[in-house]
């Protein structure tokens, strides 16, 4: 916790303790050391301070000019330290820089809260020892050695912004331009996806560089999209061009069982952890039936239910919507008027007094005429388009009476011209089958993880 504002508003506080740490760096100095030193004046005795278990040895220093100012300047703290016997020159001697570089931590608490081992009996006599009450830290670094003699050296201290040479922020961001150690503990990279400085597929690790660009972590990290194609029963995607992707990586698209995943990269061929259910292209013969939405084909082996059909006699756009055996059923009816001759016309009307119960999809013609089931049938009134077939004969007051597969026809009382329709043979033809989609999506809803690109990436805890 902070030091309470009671504590310091009281009439007579405890002294306020002030410590530092000096912490020497192996980059700058060769070594990784911290020491621990107060300078004495404050706790009335010139013993070594134990704060929070820690010995902070009583050295003749002097440390001022702590204080922020409205300016906006950042202060520039002094240490002026006693050189008797030249210990700190030898200490600097021993460093390849100096100590210019080494961190210098400002420490406060209060007299209240140091350990009880700093007194008699081990008894704090002011307070309970906490030692988690202390002021703000104020953490500096060593500038530059402001003076040396024989008897004191002084250092000037200097806050994180303000040391030369040294910018906010510490990193600079550069548009475009990763700043990461490819493959290292920043970047995370660990695929065997390859690509070369121009994000060109290879396949060798000794052929992988990094572009350092956008694009070229995307390849490595992102969600990508290819076309491609497979067939029935193999487990290889062939793309439209070469790629890499690495072992383990999801794969979705046409074709794909779930949970495929990569094994391997061939230039554009992808070998795959499971084998294609169908297959991206089919071309097979076929006949239209007669009910002008299936085909019988010869064999369906690799067709799957979305796959675009096109071929003779067909609708643009035609879709498989149904597979039994080797019948297709069609998202869009063949047009019937390519398969129609017409058989006799006649004069005839449709039921205009219909008793209760009686269907009124009837056409009333006079006897004599040869209709047959199934025949289709049409008028002004009733376009072809309509596909209206005779389903059923009869006889009533010699007239004849054609039941139509339709739920109204609009009544005439006079007779109008109907014309019957037979149907003619329907040939055989070839017909080709093509995925809808032929893309292949690797690493679905990947994104590239935070780092080096500004505003870019995903931050994972």
């Amino acid at each position: 916790m902070a030091v309470p504002f009671s504590d310091l508003q009281a009439i007579a506080p405890s002294a306020v303790i002030e410590l530092f740490q000096l912490e020497l760096n192996t980059a700058q100095h060769g070594v990784n050391e911290t020491y621990y030193f107060h300078a004495g004046a404050n706790a009335d005795n010139n013993a070594d301070i134990i704060w929070n278990g820690q010995a902070y040895l009583a050295f003749p220093i002097e440390a001022t000019e702590f204080e922020y100012t409205g300016t906006g300047s950042l202060p520039r703290p002094k240490l002026l330290i006693s050189n008797i016997f030249g210990t700190i020159t030898g200490l600097i001697l021993s460093l390849p820089n100096g100590l210019e570089g080494a961190k210098v931590t400002r420490i406060r608490t209060l007299a209240r809260y140091i350990d009880g081992v700093n007194f008699p009996g081990d008894t704090n006599p002011f307070g309970t020892p906490d030692p988690t009450a202390e002021f703000p830290r104020e953490i500096y670094y060593v500038d530059r050695k402001a003076g040396e003699n024989r008897d004191v050296i002084q250092f000037e201290l200097a806050a994180a912004f303000d040391l030369v040479g040294v910018r906010a922020p510490k990193r600079q961001c550069i548009s475009n331009m990763c700043q990461w150690i490819y493959r290292g503990s920043e970047c995370g990279y660990t695929g065997d996806a390859y690509f070369d400085f121009n994000d060109n597929a290879v396949n060798s690790a000794g052929l992988d560089v990094c572009g350092k660009r956008l694009t070229s972590c995307e390849l490595r990290f992102a969600q990508q999209r290819f076309s491609g194609a497979v067939t029935l029963g193999s487990n290889i995607i062939t793309l439209d061009k070469d790629a890499s992707f690495s072992t383990g990586d999801p794969v979705t698209g046409f074709g794909l069982p779930a949970g495929t995943t990569v094994v391997s990269t061939s230039g554009s061929a992808i070998t795959v952890s499971q084998n294609a259910t169908a297959s991206s292209n089919v071309t097979t013969t076929g006949t239209i039936q007669s009910n002008f939405t299936q085909i019988v084909v010869a064999s369906a082996v690799g067709l799957a239910v979305g796959m675009t059909v096109t071929g003779n006699y067909l609708e643009p756009n035609t879709q498989i919507t149904a597979i039994s055996g080797t019948t297709l059923t069609l998202s869009t009816p063949v047009d019937l008027t390519q398969f129609l001759v017409a058989a006799t016309s006649f004069l005839g009307a449709t039921d205009l007094f219909a008793s209760p119960g009686k269907e009124t999809n009837k056409v009333w013609a006079l006897s004599g005429y040869a209709f047959a089931v199934g025949q289709y049938i049409s008028s002004d009134y009733l376009p072809l388009s309509a596909r209206a077939r005779i389903t059923s004969l009869g006889t009533f007051d010699l007239w004849r009476i054609l039941s139509l597969n339709i739920t109204y026809v609009q009544s005439l009382a006079t007779p109008i011209t109907w014309t019957v329709y037979n149907t003619s043979a329907i040939p055989s033809a070839t017909y080709s089958f093509t995925a809808t989609d032929s893309n292949y999506t690797f690493r679905e809803s990947a994104s590239i993880p935070y780092g080096s690109y500004p505003g870019v990436g995903t931050y994972f805890t």
